[in-house]
């Protein structure tokens, strides 16, 4: 490489001509351009399993929170998806098929549960002079809705309509994830 002031031949690696003294400008090749394009994260599968418990169990609580206080909990289902979604993605960095379906396994197996340890809350309330568990109300909610003191239609229609929300928001979570 020459100078651009006086022409002076310049070794490689030089940041000034040893005649004139004038700053070098370093001008590289094609091949030693480096490209700034962020590489895709890479996932980190148990904590988002972590991330996406976390997100489940918080879901599940605010569905337990609002039956208990008296409300039809469908938003919840909504709040359930979007928490266990991003609870995954945060902790594990990123969202891959598996980490979805991970996350949908929780999201289907988690409104049951709250739903039916609503149930068994509401059971060992009814029943406090008999001092039943709450590990014994939750069993027998299966009997209670086959023996018909449980309303099965009521029971089925509540868990549903969780189920829809869930789904709801586990589609405009994807999408906005996805969009990224």
């Amino acid at each position: 490489m020459n100078c651009e002031k006086c022409g002076t031949s310049i070794p490689d690696g030089a940041s000034s001509c040893a005649f004139c003294g004038q700053a070098v400008t370093i001008q590289s090749s094609p091949a030693q351009t480096k490209s700034f394009v962020s590489k895709p994260k890479s996932e980190n599968m148990i904590t988002g399993i972590v991330g996406a418990l976390i997100g489940a169990t918080i879901g599940g609580a605010v569905i337990l929170l609002l039956s208990q206080l008296g409300f039809v909990a469908s938003i919840s289902g909504l709040i359930l998806a979007v928490c266990t979604l991003k609870g995954y993605e945060l902790l594990g960095r990123r969202l891959s098929i598996k980490g979805f379906v991970i996350c949908l396994v929780l999201i289907a197996v988690t409104p049951y549960i709250a739903d039916r340890l609503d149930w068994a809350i509401v059971i060992q309330k009814s029943f406090s002079d008999m001092n039943i568990s709450l590990g014994d109300a939750f069993s027998i909610v299966p009997d209670l809705i086959a023996e018909g003191y449980i309303e099965k239609s009521n029971y089925i229609g509540n868990l549903l309509m969780i189920y829809v929300f869930a789904a709801l928001g586990a589609f405009s979570t994807l999408r906005d994830l996805f969009r990224k």
